[in-house]
């Protein structure tokens, strides 16, 4: 048990140092843990609300007071899990070869240089004056850099992608989750509509009985 926990965590830190290498045996070897993957997207949701109100005042404009933490959370997973499933759709129509699965754990792994750096920014951001502020600030942008270098480089390997064409899939993932959501709020919308008309007449015809 404990040499498979650790396995699974040294994919984890190789994929931080070593992207293309990591997610070449998360693809075509079967390494990675959907489990750990999971559990890190939502530590993602957890800090990104601890962010929102234990970020120091001196870079925190947040109104702390109307914070609705699972709101944010809800906000950031989701709307991960939004663009896992539209990449997965559109990749799936362009010949790539990653599977949900693998997106989950690229998107995750990738997410750890920006963890670490929310991490550092709640901590440090309590302990600094304003004038000190932009050691946070750049230690929040190497990991955004960071990340998203992760990402590109992992979507690359698990779909077979070049550069060009995995900057497509992306531009498009945006549009096939920006349709998902639009069809969301209008099923949403419909079945609201249904369950009013549906009360509605009910109230209706007991009123006359």
């Amino acid at each position: 048990m404990k040499e498979a926990v650790r396995e699974k965590l040294s994919y984890l830190k190789q994929s931080l140092f070593h992207p293309f290498d990591a997610f070449y045996e998360i693809r075509f070897r079967g390494r990675g843990s959907v489990l750990l993957a999971s559990l890190l997207l939502a530590l993602f949701g957890i800090l990104q609300c601890v962010s929102y109100q234990y970020t120091g005042f001196v870079i925190n404009g947040n109104e702390v007071g109307a914070m609705n933490s699972l709101s944010i959370f809800l906000t950031w997973v989701l709307g991960l899990l939004l663009f896992i499933v539209s990449n997965w759709s559109v990749t799936t129509l362009l010949n790539g070869k990653g599977g949900m699965g693998d997106i989950l754990k690229v998107v995750s792994y990738s997410l750890v240089p920006f963890i670490c750096a929310l991490l550092f920014q709640v901590v440090v951001s309590n302990f600094i004056i304003l004038e000190e502020a932009m050691i946070v600030y750049v230690v929040t942008g190497i990991g955004t850099v960071w990340t998203l270098f992760m990402l590109l480089a992992g979507l690359c390997v698990i779909h077979e992608y070049g550069f060009g064409k995995n900057l497509i899939a992306i531009m498009l993932t945006f549009v096939a989750a920006a349709i998902i959501m639009f069809l969301g709020i209008l099923i949403f919308t419909l079945i609201e509509q249904m369950v009013f008309f549906v009360i509605s007449v009910g109230q209706e015809f007991f009123r006359r009985l």
